[in-house]
């Protein structure tokens, strides 16, 4: 499989619009689905800055590679974190989970701002490079002496799945299952640039939330939900 500027600037023009129609659709829902219907659309924004990176690489231009690899990990290393818990946590009823999410919500955007910000200012802890037509984002972490990188990459991804896997909504718990099919195979296949084809499966994966706000919009409309 091949990634490229092409490939990520397509990806992003395919999801805007869909994530730009997911949210229009979602705010007239009886559930607050905007949150999730956002995804498509900020995913597509995060491929359009790999994108960006591409280029970067190309030129090649240092600050412009760092600036835009901020730009995309701003979106994996910290807002991805926060924003699905948070719109498990918008759907959910009364209850524990909705509790749970919520902390979840909260522990990821603790956690990847601790991962994200020291970025900002230690120019020398990030590296980005291609590798077999894929890019990989080396970043140094504030605890890397304290903490192995598969205990931080299993973090994230029990923060992440767990809010979609546990969801009482259906819909979303099939999408986390979609997800963490995407995590195993980027995990086998693609290890040596985990972080950007992830994101890149998850993108497109995204278009999952397209077919769910239609399908429950439609459903509502039939008076069935």
């Amino acid at each position: 499989m091949c990634f490229s500027a092409t490939a990520s600037f397509t990806s992003a023009a395919l999801l805007i619009p869909a994530g730009i129609y997911c949210t229009n659709k979602a705010m007239s829902l009886n559930k607050p689905y905007w949150a999730i219907g956002l995804l498509p659309l900020l995913f597509g924004l995060q491929q359009a800055l790999e994108g960006l990176v591409w280029l970067a690489l190309e030129s090649p231009d240092p600050r412009s590679i760092r600036l835009s690899a901020l730009g995309f990990m701003a979106f994996s290393h910290l807002f991805w974190l926060f924003w699905i818990p948070f719109a498990s946590y918008m759907l959910e009823p009364r209850g524990l989970k909705k509790t749970v999410f919520l902390a979840l919500a909260a522990l990821g955007g603790l956690y990847g701002a601790s991962m994200y910000l020291p970025l900002l200012t230690h120019a020398d802890w990030l590296t980005v490079t291609q590798i077999q037509h894929s890019i990989s984002y080396e970043a140094a972490l504030i605890y890397d002496d304290y903490v192995p990188r598969v205990v931080v990459h299993a973090l994230y991804a029990v923060i992440v799945l767990a809010a979609l896997l546990l969801s009482s909504d259906r819909h979303i718990r099939i999408f986390g299952i979609i997800i963490a099919f995407s995590v195993a195979v980027a995990t086998v296949f693609f290890g040596y640039a985990f972080i950007s084809v992830w994101c890149y499966f998850a993108a497109v994966l995204s278009l999952y939330i397209l077919f769910m706000i239609f399908k429950i919009a439609r459903a509502q409309t039939a008076g069935t939900v």
